[in-house]
């Protein structure tokens, strides 16, 4: 049915119908409550563009790069996260400093390792939690068996040495903010991209963050536009901000617009944003 509907109905009619319903179900979340206080001001994050022209991280991400292709293999088709964002989340990390990072979506683990080998440029006790609904580690189930991948997240982090770095959580986002102890410098979250869901969890983010830390969103397209060439356009973290910045002022969304490598379909764009306060 779905096959036959894209047939028959206009790409761009379809997208609209898909928007129209995120903002419906949006609509009917109750509304949540944002702590900004411990978020990070802009101003001291200053630009985080320029830092994509920095040798020093270029020169860390190459040799991260080599790693990581030496067990997850070269095929760049396999992970949610583009290549060229995984390099760019490389970056931020190593721009930020963060000593404890939270990832709400693991899948394969791509974005996961790169997080991780640059928290080991960092700091010897940096940890990235990461947390997906399905154990992503399971050895008949788990998603890196169903691309192909020669083993699953957990053994390429043992392989390349950071399995101290990171620990795997197999849980809904939303259950496990609500009860974890633990509090972190930076979180991204790139798991559920329903307006619904990213607006609860930006909420639940905001009280688990470190003073001055900020929250990383993937698959922010402004206004809800397509970014890539083939028109499609995932709509909910946008729709879910939008309501979010009416209810609190002080919240602020940086996309990060281009890289100065590639990214997905043949552009330079990325889908990366980042949330702090207004300063």
């Amino acid at each position: 049915m779905k096959r036959f509907i894209e047939t028959v109905f206009p790409a761009k009619l379809l997208e609209a119908a898909r928007d129209v319903r995120e903002r419906m179900r949006l609509m009917g979340v109750p509304q949540c409550h944002f702590d900004v206080e411990k978020l990070g001001l802009f101003r001291d994050l200053q630009s985080p563009t320029h830092l994509f022209a920095d040798a020093d991280a270029e020169k860390l991400w190459r040799a991260a790069e080599a790693e990581i292709s030496s067990v997850f293999g070269t095929n760049q088709n396999t992970f949610a996260v583009n290549p060229g964002d995984r390099r760019a989340l490389f970056y931020l990390v190593w721009f930020l400093k963060p000593k404890r990072v939270l990832e709400v979506g693991t899948h394969v683990g791509g974005s996961t390792l790169h997080i991780a080998l640059a928290l080991r440029k960092i700091a010897q006790n940096a940890k990235v939690m990461t947390v997906d609904i399905v154990d992503v580690n399971d050895p008949s189930t788990g998603p890196w068996r169903k691309f192909g991948l020669p083993m699953a997240p957990v053994t390429c982090a043992e392989q390349l040495g950071c399995k101290q770095l990171v620990e795997f959580r197999a849980a809904p986002a939303l259950e496990f903010m609500a009860e974890t102890g633990d509090r972190f410098d930076l979180i991204f979250l790139d798991g559920d991209h329903s307006a619904p869901a990213v607006y609860r969890e930006v909420s639940a983010a905001l009280r688990i963050l470190n003073e001055g830390g900020v929250i990383l969103l993937h698959d922010f397209y402004p206004e809800a536009r397509a970014l890539f060439p083939d028109g499609v356009v995932i709509s909910g973290p946008y729709r879910a901000l939008e309501r979010i910045r009416r209810e609190n002022q002080a919240i602020e969304v940086h996309p990060l617009g281009a890289l100065p490598w590639e990214t997905k379909q043949g552009t330079h764009v990325t889908s990366l944003a980042l949330v702090a306060r207004r300063a």
